[in-house]
């Protein structure tokens, strides 16, 4: 058998619904450009374009929702505890920096509004370390999950749920019969796949390298910042399949990479931090006593010294 004959015909990469919805909600969708596709999607009437003003973006009006679920625990199939990160991002506001003067600021970079809920595990954080570093901590009951949920989401309408494998969250939602009502759902391992030209599914933090967005290995595998993280490479899901497909660079891309790649906040301490810190003011604070009886001797000392005889 020759080399020819021996070869392997070359795989190819099919574009992903999630990659054509992009291309369709940041204005850059082209019915002709669709490999793999025999027929265009049909587009919902919900999300009207919208035509701001200012003129550099033809994004659709909607509100990105990521929702990430972790430290799950069931009792006859039905969720009791788990964990639940909620990242929030508007195309409004993404048009509106497209508008801003670069480099952007680290405030005006900090668009993505983070949510990590304790649901039903109220003693959680006084044996685990606090790892969400993109805002504060809730613990809440299951019984309030659905109206703090569809509260926090009300102003976003019309919504797309994001997600990085899509299963868990899906069902879990099912299951505590939680409907968010999404126009769509864009899972991020088949959306980066053809930007990438990847066969196979990334995980979160292979497309965090890949994208050079930067991340700390002990963020990772907690809701609240998995969340925030899928936000980001999503937004580097459309840039790269921007700059694969388009001659014309879109003025939004550099204001995207910019968000993605924002540097993250401080990390929170672990316990073991907190209490080396306690130790080492402990230790001062003594060090501090101890000078000043040192002080208070030597005065005394001085004085009687000093003493007409």
């Amino acid at each position: 058998m020759d080399e020819e004959q021996a070869a392997q015909p070359e795989r190819q990469v099919f574009l992903r619904e999630g990659t054509v919805i992009l291309r369709w909600l940041f204005g850059y969708y082209d019915g002709r450009n669709l490999p793999g596709w025999k027929t265009p999607p049909c587009w919902p009437h919900t999300a009207s374009t919208w035509r701001p003003q200012k003129p550099k973006t033809r994004f659709r009006d909607i509100t990105f929702v990521a929702i990430d679920i972790d430290e799950l625990q069931e009792q006859d199939g039905m969720p009791t505890k788990f964990h639940i990160g909620i990242s929030i991002l508007h195309t409004k506001d993404l048009h509106n920096l497209c508008h801003a003067p670069l480099p952007l600021t680290d405030f005006q970079a900090n668009i993505i509004r983070s949510y990590h809920w304790a649901v039903q595990d109220f003693q959680y954080f006084d044996k685990n370390d606090n790892r969400f570093c993109f805002g504060k901590h809730q613990c809440i009951p299951l019984s309030s999950l659905e109206e703090r949920l569809k509260k926090l989401l009300k102003p976003f309408h019309p919504l797309v749920l994001v997600v990085h494998g899509i299963s868990r969250e899906r069902i879990i939602l099912r299951k505590l019969n939680i409907n968010l009502n999404p126009i769509f759902e864009i899972d991020t391992t088949k959306a980066a796949r053809y930007p990438l030209q990847e066969l196979h599914d990334s995980t979160l933090k292979k497309l965090l390298r890949d994208f050079d967005i930067p991340f700390a290995g002990e963020l990772l595998h907690f809701a609240g910042n998995d969340a925030h993280f899928v936000l980001r490479a999503l937004l580097m899901i459309a840039v790269r399949d921007a700059r694969r497909e388009l001659k014309d660079i879109p003025a939004w891309v550099p204001v995207f990479e910019a968000i993605a790649r924002a540097p993250l906040p401080p990390i929170p301490l672990t316990h073991t931090q907190k209490a080396a810190i306690r130790r080492r003011e402990k230790k001062e604070a003594e060090l501090q006593e101890e000078l000043a009886r040192f002080r208070d001797r030597w005065v005394d000392e001085l004085r009687s010294r000093t003493k007409p005889g």
